[in-house]
């Protein structure tokens, strides 16, 4: 079979390995296609390699496929299942695997990752997944739409983090990219009332406008502070919800949430951050971190999907053969690519 391979900086490989033999416990998916995500082509500019993200390894953990076999006590799914999977193979049996948490899990390996253990992804024609990992796709969910059940999970999550409940302000920062996109999109099936988006790049921007987003902010040309204050009766939004960005955009924050607003932060930047105890305390503020996604997300999803109350299709800019994947990571990394979410078909 074919395998997309990263191999380290800029150093990305189309190889011939052989089909990969489940064992007891799993099932092997013969993949239909393969979401990109934005940590994917992050690994891609890693100068030096890490812990989390230690090549050689195959990358991927948004796709669909179809149980092609199963290990001999995988007996759940009946071989040609349309699925997708939970990235995150927690434990289950730790202190936060026993409460639901299963983001936090500290034991856990994740698929196309060095997390725990070194996971080969899906950007290959056949991956093994163990069988307690696979979610059954609705027949109403596309291949498409079902490739992007994680990041989609992910989230929803951060939307539900610290919610105000209907008819808050938020704004989305860094709403450019596939996360701050689908994050506006929940925060509109939520019942938000104004949804302010910001970035730096006007036809990204635009995205967000069809997302659901009432007011967008090109930060570039654009006084958000003013623009935030000018839609809040000089207020403040409820949430701030941090998709992106460099750290900055943390301290920068508390200039545009109330006093009581909290600050959800779901982009991860590799980076020092001070913050002012002072306002912190004396105005109420909270700031939230939002890792992965608790199982039922990705369910309450795929029904969202299911019922139309949730488009995803609409961010889709192309689609590559894995047979050009080298060329696509190095295409998605150059200055000017236009692409929002690619997918990478088997």
């Amino acid at each position: 079979m074919k395998a997309l391979v990263y191999h380290g900086y800029h150093d990305m490989r189309l190889e011939e390995r052989p089909v990969p033999v489940p064992q007891d416990d799993e099932v092997l998916i013969k993949v239909r296609v393969a979401s990109v995500c934005g940590t994917d082509t992050g690994i891609y500019q890693l100068k030096e390699p890490t812990k989390r993200f230690y090549p050689p390894l195959v990358l991927g953990h948004e796709f669909t496929g179809e149980i092609a076999a199963c290990g001999r006590n995988a007996k759940k799914y009946p071989l040609g299942t349309r699925v997708a999977a939970d990235p995150q193979l927690y434990c289950g049996e730790c202190f936060y695997c026993q409460r639901g948490d299963i983001n936090m899990c500290a034991n856990r390996a994740s698929l196309g990752t060095s997390i725990g253990k070194t996971t080969d992804g899906s950007m290959q024609e056949y991956f093994a997944i163990r069988e307690s990992a696979i979610i059954p796709l609705d027949p109403r969910v596309s291949d498409e739409e079902g490739s992007m059940l994680e990041p989609l999970a992910v989230c929803y999550y951060a939307a539900l983090l610290g919610s105000f409940g209907k008819g808050e302000r938020v704004l989305v920062s860094g709403a450019t990219g596939p996360i701050g996109l689908f994050v506006i999109k929940f925060l509109k099936i939520m019942g938000a009332s104004c949804i302010i988006a910001s970035g730096r790049t006007d036809w990204k921007l635009e995205y967000a406008k069809k997302c659901g987003a009432d007011e967008i902010v090109n930060i570039r040309n654009k006084d958000l502070e003013k623009t935030v204050r000018d839609l809040t009766d000089g207020v403040g939004v409820d949430r701030v919800i941090i998709a992106a960005g460099e750290g900055t955009a943390i301290p920068e924050s508390y200039k545009l949430v109330r006093n009581g607003g909290r600050i959800v932060v779901v982009a991860i930047n590799y980076c020092d951050v001070t913050i002012d105890p002072v306002q912190l305390v004396v105005r109420n503020i909270s700031i939230m971190g939002s890792y992965m996604f608790r199982h039922e997300q990705q369910l309450e999803v795929m029904n969202m999907l299911a019922e139309g109350k949730l488009k995803a299709g609409d961010i889709i800019t192309s689609t590559c053969p894995l047979s050009e994947g080298v060329q696509l990571f190095e295409k998605l990394v150059t200055t000017g690519s236009k692409d929002i979410k690619v997918l990478i078909t088997a």
